[in-house]
């Protein structure tokens, strides 16, 4: 009597995009124009966070400022809150 054994499906991993406020203290570095992500204490500015795939593998996190992504054409999608 032969057994199956069932297999798990194969995840498919795909680029994605969220939004964040900055946090105090970010020391990272724009994917776009370069300048740093900062904090600033009175103003509450947001930040797009990417995790990057290529061929179902993780390879980087892009941070974006909130406007320089949507200069970019969302290249990963609608940000998710």
């Amino acid at each position: 009597m032969a057994s199956k054994t069932a297999q798990k499906p194969d995840p498919r991993f795909s680029s994605r995009a969220v939004s964040r406020p900055i946090k105090a203290g970010s020391t990272v570095e724009c994917a776009h124009c370069g300048d740093r992500v900062k904090f600033q204490a009175k103003i509450r500015a947001y930040q797009v966070i990417c995790n990057v795939y290529v061929d179902n593998r993780w390879v980087r996190v892009e941070h974006y400022h909130d406007a320089c992504y949507k200069d970019v054409g969302e290249p990963y999608g609608d940000p998710a809150a």
